[in-house]
């Protein structure tokens, strides 16, 4: 039995739940917490962060701490007292000061990670109930926000700090006290540490035991007992979600030591070493080492400082360090910085034996050791008292924030600084990341014991000896590269020796022994002039859902309450590509308990093809594969089970041989050598490109290439079908596009349209991800449902969605540009390669692409070939700005080329090319408004362009080690999905004049409905509290397109003000006759006199928006560390040409967030393949990195143009979802600038190729850094 405090009440489960279940698990299936999320349940995502109330060891008393419930193992909680975003407040009752100020900072945008950033504030606040600005940004490295980009969540939440700036309103609050519930034994104050007395257990299931010793002695007798059995030593639980094989359901016997008296040891006053028990948690060891003032620890702080970026603080918050060392021990490609900070120190380990006899190891000794019948009890970390031990860790990581390192290094030298800094003694130098094991550089070591470091030749030396060493280096595809590595841990022992060779090193130098500084993030934000003529329409306005996002109200589609007699499905999917099925192997998933049945292909009653007739024709994508495997990740069948993590086990049980298996392609660069092609696209052509080319003063040739991208919407790909008495189907769906879900499902069962509809509420995010592949989700459930007469809920796990979906097309140009002498553009000839994945289904190809390919620059002869390369991965789809984002990216990238070819400055080059108003683009356009000059004059002279490029190179001649760099970008991005068309309603109720809007478009987290709702009331002369807007639907929202292209906000809202004009024109005659009434009359009026009170709307050809532009232009100032490739976003100014905003606070939001999506794309994110099968394995948190809050800009200027309504538009204004994501690259090509100061000390001074996303390892190797080069 578990008995558990959430939220105040008490709750007792029993063996109804399995043993390996997860306080998530609990908190959902009950309903107790449908705010509390699913994404990853891997920790990684954070959105399932509650409060847990604990003993803290160093204090003895209650504290509370944000935990990632997805890994808690709900046996553990017993006792635990637990806070969800229910516990907190709500709409009816009152919010909480948090929710609310989320709420009014618009930090919920799709609001799906809202109730997560909540309770991680709570979590804070509760155990530091002032604290600074600084410390509440490092707590928020757990839950990820793909929306907003997350300054407008860091801004809600400093506004709480002791510190907080004037321009944060709202001041600090006073927390409670902890204990908030009565504990059911005591009848007292619940302070949550019931689960902490010292208790044995025993629960058993069919498969699995579980085990809960109160003491050594009877941890070891049950190891003794359990030895020749599979069992795990299980604390927080936190291993699985870096190694799945390492889920509790699959071990026999599982021994929770979260009872054991002794591990909880914490003895900081022996002379010569400190005790650290092994149930001391991450955040333990971190405040411990953060607060110690004994001077026999030097490390103590750096030590912490190191902790701070090991994983999240949901996860340092529930994890032991003996956990820690236990993966290691069991996966030795896991990279544990626990063992390394150890190991670097000397540290021992107090090691147990079934038998009961305890002794101490070395870290190495405890690497090579059976650790079968085993337990780590606690460790000894050593004092050093001498002065002159000088001790450091560094690491480097794809991302700054929960990420793995490539490279950790630790080193302890004790060195005479006044005999020119002589070693007095073998060092220690640790490297994690060489080998699978702690690689300790011995010679190197070695070499160093009574050599002085202010010795140049002794410095070199060691470096060739170190470069050695480190041959040793492994390669794997999840691995930063062999050479990378490499020098990354030659980079790291150089910071190391600058830091110690104080006074010795050049100025010049010193920066290069510090990691690049991030100030806590600050920045502004501009709304322009706001039109009040038409409010509440063109008003700053909180979301209307905001609140109830923020205090978790918001159901989403797998929130909502199970359906009577619901079945569940999990899907069968490909582990190989370029293949095909000899057999499907079904017996062993039957066999699981609780699995109804396997669907295949065979079972598809209609069609089995998800391609709509409608708008692909004959084109043929089978919803499960009836016999060519095209990907890994194809859908092959269909598990249906009574519960979901049966049908997910079974699905993983289903064994599929195949045949005729041969080579994968899954690079672009192997697609083009191996000319593994789709028809060539016709060209885009304009003037005489080759022949102005052949005449050129100058012509450069170059290439560059962008990556592919996964959307990342946290909430993933869902679907609960039903079927109704007349033999068709009801449908939730998390659909972008209901009416290609509509299509598709009728095309698979073989049924009229008008007997499925579909109907979606809202999305937890979809930046194109749902457009298409939500479709195939559909018609599974459906196909599911229709085959067993019985309701199906399908929820892919983000595993099985990053595998089976596709991603934002990856593209690689090659490129001729002819200039003259001033640098303006004569000529330009592009080949874009793209890739497709497994078939030629991508929106970027289409007839639009041409409106991007200039940007803001008029190009007077140009010829644009695209040639679609197939691969064998999941097809590629639309993704936020699809097809524009990268095409302005490599017109930029050519430009750029140029400059440099001409040594000329950067902007200048820009600048002479950009459009003139009367000119016309590539797509037949005149830019009658063309602002994108006017606009890079505001923009020079609003950031001081030339004073802040002056304090760029200033900074770079007084600095080495490391660089910065200045850019200044301009945009011009057509907006041209205007031919969209929506099914619209408006609708008045006669009893109260309330309104309802019908409405066919999506709204998943850009504010749709919001800025429908303003509009009407604007119209309608009426208060927005008086406006809903409902559930999309196929039946009421007939032949809507899909959601995206930016444009969809303002054709709604033109659709509202067309129906509310209907309405006042049938309203006018009876608003005449009673004298101007009161709304509520004038209805009642209406209504008694027959007056239709319903208008719907559907766009003709004459009343469509006209394609037109939105000009943008990013200044970006960067620093980047040259050793290690890491840098800092220092500051973007972005002025935005947003017309008249339907919202600009909601406009802002999407701005930022879109810019932090193309700084994902352009820096940091990048899928990876199995070489041999093709299989993804960037399939979750652990191997695919979307930007945090630390990859933000340190200070973001944000400034909507003033005075500047759109004569087209919807009330005067522009789009802004989409056309920042390719201002994301702007910090890319400030990054390039940086590289060429670099580069230049090197004497390199020419162009060179750049490829996104530039990462820090494509940064630190584009330095040209050679160890011959590190001197002091």
């Amino acid at each position: 039995m578990v008995t558990l405090n959430v939220n105040g009440t008490w709750y007792t489960v029993g063996s109804e739940y399995p043993l390996s279940s997860t306080l998530l698990d609990f908190l959902r299936k009950e309903r107790i917490s449908t705010g509390t999320k699913s994404c990853c349940d891997e920790g990684g995502c954070g959105v399932c962060v509650v409060n847990i109330t604990m003993l803290d060891p160093l204090t003895n008393s209650p504290r509370a701490y944000s935990a990632v419930s997805c890994c808690l193992l709900l046996k553990s909680c017993d006792g635990m007292s637990i806070t969800t975003i229910e516990g907190l407040g709500n709409t009816r009752d009152g919010l909480h000061p948090i929710q609310e100020r989320l709420a009014i900072y618009d930090g919920a945008q799709c609001g799906f990670c809202s109730p997560a950033q909540v309770m991680n504030m709570y979590s804070l606040l509760k155990s530091n109930s002032q604290p600074s600005m600084k410390e509440i940004e490092d707590a928020f490295d757990a839950t990820l926000c793909r929306c907003t980009g997350y300054r407008s969540i860091m801004d809600a939440m400093k506004s709480f700090a002791v510190d907080a700036h004037d321009t944060l309103k709202g001041g600090p609050i006073d927390i409670e006290d902890v204990p908030t519930q009565i504990c059911k034994s005591t009848g007292k104050a619940c302070h949550g540490h019931c689960s902490q007395n010292k208790k044995s257990c025993v629960a058993k299931e069919d498969n699995l035991c579980w085990l809960q010793p109160a003491s050594l002695a009877e941890l070891c007798t049950l190891l003794d007992q359990h030895s020749h059995q599979k069992y795990w030593l299980v604390f927080g639980n936190t291993a699985f979600g870096v190694h799945k094989d390492l889920d509790p359901s699959n071990y026999e016997v599982l021994i929770n030591l979260r009872q054991v008296k002794e591990f909880y040891q914490l003895n900081l006053s022996q002379p010569d070493h400190i005790t650290l028990g092994a149930n001391l948690t991450l955040t333990c060891l971190k405040s411990l080492f953060e607060q110690t003032t004994d001077q026999g620890l030097p490390y103590a702080k750096m030590f912490a400082s190191h902790i701070k970026r090991v994983s999240s603080t949901g996860i340092r918050n529930i994890a032991c360090w003996a956990g820690n060392l236990m993966l290691k021990h069991a996966k030795r490609d896991f990279p544990s910085d626990i063992c390394l900070l150890l190991e670097t120190v000397d540290a021992k380990l107090s090691i147990a034996s079934k038998n009961g006899e305890v002794k101490l190891y070395t870290l190495q000794e405890f690497l090579a050791k059976d650790m079968a019948g085993h337990v780590i009890v606690s460790a000894q970390l050593p004092k050093y008292k001498a002065g002159n031990y000088v001790i450091r860790t560094l690491r480097t990581a794809y991302r700054y924030q929960q990420c793995q390192a490539h490279i950790a290094t630790g080193f302890k030298f004790e060195i005479d600084k006044k005999r020119e800094f002589l070693v007095l003694n073998k060092p220690s130098i640790v490297i994690q990341g060489i080998s699978s094991d702690l690689f300790h550089a011995h010679r190197t070591e070695t070499f160093l014991d009574k050599k002085k470091l202010g010795n140049a030749n002794v410095i070199q030396e060691a470096f060739n000896i170190l470069s050695q060493e480190l041959n040793i280096c492994s390669n794997g595809p999840l691995f930063a590269s062999r050479e990378y590595r490499q020098s990354l841990a030659l980079s790291h022992f150089y910071k190391f020796l600058i830091g110690v060779c104080v006074g010795l090193t050049r100025p010049r130098y010193t920066s290069g022994a510090t990691e690049v500084d991030r100030p806590v993030m600050s920045g502004s934000q501009d709304y322009g002039v706001v039109d009040m003529a038409r409010a509440p329409a063109n008003q700053p306005m909180m979301k209307v859902t905001a609140k109830h996002l923020t205090t978790g109200e918001i159901k989403f589609l797998d929130d909502q309450p199970d359906l009577p007699g619901m079945l569940y499905a999990a899907v069968v999917l490909s582990e190989v590509g370029n293949a095909s099925i000899k057999n499907i192997e079904t017996s062993r998933a039957l066999a699981l308990p609780g699995v109804v049945k396997v669907l295949q292909a065979g079972d598809i009653p209609g069609q089995n093809n998800w391609r709509v007739k409608s708008w692909y024709g004959g084109q043929i994508s089978e919803l499960l594969s009836s016999g060519k495997v095209e990907y890994a990740g194809q859908p092959i069948g269909l598990v249906i089970a009574e519960n979901p993590k049966t049908a997910l086990k079974a699905a993983q049980a289903v064994h599929i041989t195949y045949t005729d298996v041969k080579p994968v392609i899954v690079s672009l660069k192997d697609a083009i050598k191996a000319e593994s092609f789709f028809p060539k696209l016709d060209p885009v052509t304009r003037g005489d490109a080759q022949g102005v080319m052949s005449k050129a003063p100058h012509r450069v040739k170059g290439n560059t290439s962008t990556g592919e991208q996964y959307h990342f919407h946290l909430e993933n790909q869902t679907s609960v079908c039903a079927p109704t008495d007349t033999g068709g189907v009801d449908i939730q769906s998390t659909s972008q596009w209901i009416d290609f879900t509509q299509e598709v499902v009728s095309q698979v069962l073989g049924i009229s349209d008008c007997n499925v509809n579909v109907e979606t509420q809202r999305l937890g995010g979809g930046f194109g991800g749902k457009i298409w592949y939500n479709g195939p989700v559909a018609g599974m459930c459906a196909l599911a449902a229709h085959n067993l007469r019985r309701p199906v809920k399908l929820h892919m796990d983000l595993a099985t969605n990053m595998q089976y979906q596709g991603c934002r097309m990856g593209y690689f140009y090659d490129y001729e540009v002819g200039f003259d002498n001033d640098g303006k553009v004569l000529a330009v000839i592009v080949t874009a390669y793209c890739d497709c994945g497994s078939d030629f289904f991508a929106l970027d190809l289409n007839e639009h692409v041409f409106n991007w390919l200039e940007n803001a620059y008029f190009i007077p002869n140009i010829s644009w070939t695209v040639q679609p390369c197939k691969t064998h991965k999941p097809v590629s789809t639309a993704m936020r700005a699809p097809g524009s984002a990268t095409s302005i990216f490599a017109i930029e990238s050519i430009l750029d080329h140029m400059a440099t070819y001409l040594n000329k400055d950067h902007l200048e080059i820009r600048k002479m090319n950009l459009f003139q108003p009367g000119q016309v683009t590539l797509s037949g356009m005149v830019l009658e408004q063309c602002l994108i000059g006017d606009m890079v004059k505001q923009m020079e002279k609003d950031i001081g362009y030339v004073q802040r490029m002056q304090s760029v190179e200033e900074f770079n001649k007084n600095n080495r080690w490391k660089k910065r760099g200045l850019h200044v970008m301009p945009s011009r991005y057509a907006l041209v999905y205007t031919w969209l068309c929506f099914n619209t309603s408006v609708i008045i109720y006669h009893a109260d004049g309330s309104v309802v809007i019908a409405h066919g478009a999506i709204d998943m987290g850009q504010g749709i409905d919001t800025k429908a709702i303003q509009t009407c009331a604007h119209k309608f002369g009426i208060s927005v509290d008086k406006i809903k807007v409902v559930k999309k639907s196929t039946t009421i929202n007939a032949n809507s397109h899909f959601t995206g292209g930016s444009v969809c906000s303002e054709l709604i809202c033109l659709a509202v003000i067309k129906s509310c004009e209907t309405l006042l024109e049938r309203l006018a005659p009876i608003r005449k006759k009673l004298n101007n009434p009161p709304w509520n009359e004038l209805i009642a009026g209406a209504y008694a006199g027959g007056i239709n009170l319903t208008a719907q709307y559907w766009p003709s050809d004459n009343e469509k928006i006209p394609a037109y532009n939105a000009y943008s232009v990013c200044c970006s100032e960067v620093e980047l560390d040259v050793l290690t490739g890491e840098y800092n976003i220092v500051q973007v100014d972005y002025l935005y040409d947003c017309g008249t905003s339907l919202n600009p606070e909601l406009d802002m939001g999407q701005l930022e967030g879109a810019f932090n999506m193309g700084c994902g794309l352009f820096l940091l994110e990048s899928m990876k393949y199995d070489p041999k099968t093709g299989k993804a394995l960037s399939d979750g948190t652990w191997n695919y990195k979307v930007p945090m809050s630390r990859d933000l800009p340190t200070r973001f200027n944000v400034k909507f143009l003033r005075n500047a309504p759109n004569p087209i538009g919807v009330l005067g204004s522009k789009a802004v979802g989409e056309t920042p994501v390719a201002q994301g690259s702007c910090p890319l090509f400030a990054l390039k600038r940086a590289l060429e100061a670099a580069r230049s000390e090197t004497g390199q001074q020419g162009w060179f190729p750049i490829y996104a996303p530039l990462t820090v390892e494509k940064l630190q190797k584009s330095c040209l850094n050679d160890y011959r080069h590190f001197i002091l």
